[in-house]
């Protein structure tokens, strides 16, 4: 077996494209298609058909490509600059895709880490994508290190990691006329609102979290910065429901009082994900254990 043709076979099955998988082995298009048609023979499986303006990969490939992943890694990337690691040398650059409240409370003491363990590394945390699924190709792609969300990523060939999880709070203005220290739960929904537009599984994160069922709040503004709503409400008689942590920064300037939800919710989880292939890159492994670590600190 050409290992070349395996290559180009797990290019194309992470990209779902032979053009993009010509792009990202640096080869031609009709030289991926050459190396498709020559396993198609070997196997006598079509390997992929059209699905839309993509293809889809057969039954037999999908099994094909789960039996092929971990030897294919172990051969093309098992290099001596995957697996010796120097932080106090290494010039490597480590990409996160995230989301700019969960940047809020990790970049700034993942860079004073980098700074102090890596110096010579560079993190990129500005990388913003229009969907999950997109989120994904470029993992899957290796365009992205890690993934930085509240949700898993279920799907085969991915590993997740849970780095903390998070209380919601109400937040509100400190001189608002109707509710001081306490709040019950009919004065919550006969209040208008700041939605938190970040969502969980389709879902309002406080509606993803709640224990019970939940009546529509009265929105009179949305935000998908949970910054930018703490501080609306300082100025309004609005209510915003947001994480402990980002109404904490903002109670400290004495203009915002935060108080417990009037019902039970969940917490809501932060995970760590990235694709097998990076397991065992002994630089990944350095910047998965600087991740672990500064997180661990945020809530001490």
């Amino acid at each position: 077996m050409d290992l070349n043709l395996l290559k180009t076979f797990d290019a194309v099955m992470n990209a779902r494209s032979v053009n993009v998988a010509a792009e990202v082995l640096g080869i031609t298009s009709p030289a991926v298609s050459q190396a498709l048609n020559r396993l198609r023979e070997q196997y006598g499986d079509p390997l992929f058909v059209r699905a839309g303006r993509g293809i889809r990969p057969t039954s037999f490939a999908v099994e094909l490509h789960a039996e092929i992943q971990q030897p294919l890694l172990q051969l093309v990337n098992g290099t001596q600059s995957r697996h010796l690691f120097n932080p106090k040398t290494s010039q490597r650059k480590f990409r996160v895709s995230s989301h700019k409240d969960l940047d809020l409370m990790l970049i700034p003491s993942l860079v004073r880490y980098r700074q102090k363990k890596a110096p010579h590394t560079k993190f990129i945390a500005d990388i913003e994508h229009d969907s999950e699924e997109s989120r994904q190709d470029d993992l899957r792609m290796r365009k992205v290190d890690i993934i930085i969300s509240t949700v898993q990523l279920e799907e085969h060939g991915y590993h997740n990691q849970l780095l903390f999880k998070q209380d919601l709070v109400v937040a509100l203005s400190s001189e608002h006329p109707r509710i001081q220290g306490r709040m019950s739960e009919d004065a919550f929904f006969a209040e208008e609102h700041i939605l938190w537009q970040t969502k969980r599984m389709d879902r309002y994160t406080l509606n993803s979290v709640a224990t019970k069922h939940l009546p529509s709040r009265r929105v009179a503004y949305s935000t998908g910065s949970a910054m930018t709503g703490l501080n609306l409400v300082a100025d309004t008689e609005w209510l915003c429901v947001s994480s402990r942590w980002h109404s904490n920064q903002v109670a400290v300037t004495g203009r915002i009082q935060v108080l417990e939800l009037p019902f039970a919710t969940q917490q809501v989880p932060v995970y760590m994900t990235w694709h097998h292939s990076q397991h065992k890159d002994a630089g990944h492994q350095w910047f998965r254990e600087a991740i672990m670590t500064t997180s661990s600190t945020l809530f001490g």
